[in-house]
């Protein structure tokens, strides 16, 4: 791990996004907050929590923009410095709390969200092309625990800026510079993050699914179709417990004891030390797992949460199994990217990972509507009861999808 973390690009990559995560888990916070403002704070959570998740639908157009464009670490700069200006134009109108405010407060918030994915397309073919294939999950791995580590902290200075300032414009202003800090790291260690990589002429989306296919069945050993079908559910359930929470604790959090933004913190806290170490680590048990049982333990893990919620709702067993949703998550994460990156050609990685990101992702913003109206128009019970039926899916398919493949 030390001789990983001497390496010059991964410096750079990992301090901006340090500087990136604090600001936009600062902001987010603060939107849920600002949200929960407004005479329905069901509805307004519930616009927040999906259009927080709706961008990543778009993740194949934004691969396929990063493989086009040339200057990958020029553009990696301009995305953090659109970045900061877009936290600043909205730092002009969020302290109003009209609706067209809100409107505009979440759009530019989604824009940004775009930029963001944009950028992180054109990490991955960084990655690609300056780090060996042994070293590449740990690299995703660690740049993923780094921003997750930053999280709580700018949760933390947002409830702080709240309790003491009610002021949101301020905490937009303060997100803003976080990106043009970003933006410095990545300028002063330009030269090590340059990549020469030739772009050619895309190919249509018949062959790009074929060689997203051919990538999936090579890496995973599942059916690319079912691959992808786990995936994407699996994914419905992880970014929905979000979602969930965000509105479960606007009733429960007093019953614990604990303040609606306190509660929100603590979670968060628990699935960045989970992530993190999740990331980080090497030789665990978990390392030694074919990605289809990697898969099954996570799923396990993220049903274990609604499981929770439906028989023994409890802030202890909340955190508890955060912790371990947010460890096997961290292991899966950096495997899958560090498995496809091994797959496929650096020209066409931004849009095979971005296809298959959009396909994956696609169905999260539906699955939290689903949730979420399951939850706002029946009853949180019958939501859990939901997710925890659908956990059962997919552990199914998981099984059948690797039996017929062997």
């Amino acid at each position: 791990m030390l001789t990983i973390l001497k390496n010059h690009t991964l410096q750079t990559l990992a301090s901006a996004n340090c500087f990136a995560t604090l600001g936009m888990s600062l902001f987010n916070i603060i939107l849920l907050t600002y949200a929960k403002g407004y005479m329905q704070p069901k509805l307004f959570v519930s616009i927040v929590s999906i259009a927080t998740v709706s961008p990543y639908a778009l993740n194949v157009v934004m691969g396929d923009l990063a493989d086009r464009t040339t200057a990958k670490a020029t553009w990696l700069i301009g995305t953090k410095i659109g970045q900061a200006f877009m936290y600043f134009g909205l730092a002009l109108v969020i302290n109003q709390q009209t609706i067209f405010s809100f409107a505009v407060v979440v759009s530019l918030n989604v824009l940004a969200t775009l930029l963001g994915n944009y950028g992180s397309s054109l990490f991955n073919v960084i990655v690609q092309t300056r780090l060996v294939a042994a070293d590449r999950q740990q690299a995703f791995g660690i740049n993923q625990s780094v921003g997750t580590l930053m999280a709580p902290v700018g949760q933390s200075l947002g409830v702080l800026i709240i309790a003491t300032t009610h002021n949101y414009a301020l905490a937009a202003v303060i997100n803003g510079a976080t990106f043009l800090i970003a933006t410095a790291c990545l300028f002063i260690g330009h030269s090590t993050i340059m990549t020469r990589v030739a772009t050619i002429k895309q190919p249509n989306l018949n062959t790009i699914w074929q060689l997203a296919k051919s990538a999936i069945e090579q890496a995973t050993k599942l059916p690319a179709i079912s691959f992808l079908g786990i995936i994407m559910l699996l994914n419905i359930l992880a970014m929905s417990v979000d979602t969930v929470l965000n509105l479960y604790f606007i009733t429960a959090a007093s019953k614990f004891g604990l303040p609606y933004a306190t509660a929100i913190l603590l979670t968060n806290l628990v699935f960045v030390v989970g992530s993190v170490l999740g990331g980080v680590s090497r030789h665990t048990w978990l390392d030694q797992l074919s990605f289809t049982k990697l898969t099954l333990i996570t799923t396990i893990a993220i049903g274990s949460i609604y499981l929770g919620l439906l028989l023994l709702p409890n802030i202890w067993l909340i955190l508890v199994t955060q912790f371990v949703t947010a460890f096997c998550s961290g292991k899966l994460d950096s495997k899958m990217y560090a498995l496809f990156t091994t797959t496929v050609a650096p020209n066409l990685t931004g849009t095979v990972l971005g296809l298959v990101s959009t396909t994956v992702t696609i169905g999260a913003p539906a699955g939290s509507v689903g949730l979420v109206l399951l939850y706002n128009l029946i009853g949180p019970q019958l939501a859990f009861a939901v997710a925890v039926g659908l956990t059962g899916i997919i552990m199914l398919w998981l099984w059948a999808a690797s039996a017929l493949r062997h």
